[in-house]
């Protein structure tokens, strides 16, 4: 999965999932060549440590926090007096970093995804939810598909040929997620999304 928040691309892969463009306010990817397993994601205020788990899918997370915007931390994944963690639960994979908001992504195989937000200035997880295929993110918000309702013959007309490839079918409604607030609003777009 890719997203861009604001005007730099950074990309990300997550356990099978195609590539996407988004929107991001992340101002660079470092790789560090100590290690493969380890990316880094910087903006003014965090620097992000993305570690493989061993053994497993996903990523832990140590966060890094800045004294000022140009400040250059090291990319290592060493735990620091005023560093916080996040542990990986779900399989969970960097998707962004909006302001204080880190942006994860949970996922193991195809059809929506676990979308979890943490408040690195609180340190807290503040959203939990599911999402695919994010699109863009604009001022304060998130915007993506989420699982509305069940799939007939009157309303998805590939389930007969998904069906047949041993596939289901969801319902899938394009929503907006402030991020002020996290209230979800639903567009009046949807469409068929198979599922396994």
């Amino acid at each position: 999965m890719v997203i861009f928040f604001s005007s730099c691309l950074i990309y990300v892969m997550a356990a099978g999932k195609k590539h996407k463009k988004a929107d991001s306010l992340l101002e660079q990817q470092i790789v560090t060549a100590e290690s493969n397993q380890i990316n880094c994601y910087e903006s003014p205020k965090y620097l992000v440590i993305a570690k493989e788990v061993q053994g497993r899918t996903g990523s832990d997370f140590l966060i890094k926090y800045k004294s000022r915007p140009d400040e250059k931390l090291s990319c290592n994944y060493i735990f620091g007096n005023n560093d916080f963690e996040i542990k990986n639960e779900w399989a969970e994979y960097f998707a962004g970093l909006k302001d204080d908001l880190l942006i994860l992504d949970s996922t193991t195989g195809p059809g929506p995804s676990g979308l979890i937000i943490w408040d690195l200035k609180k340190r807290k997880k503040v959203y939990e939810g599911s999402w695919s295929d994010p699109e863009e993110s604009k001022n304060d918000s998130l915007v993506y598909w989420m699982e509305t309702g069940e799939a007939s013959d009157n309303n998805c007309p590939e389930l007969k040929d998904w069906k047949s490839h041993g596939l289901g079918a969801a319902i899938e409604t394009k929503v907006i997620l402030n991020l002020s607030n996290f209230k979800i609003s639903k567009t009046r777009e949807t469409r068929c999304s198979p599922r396994q």
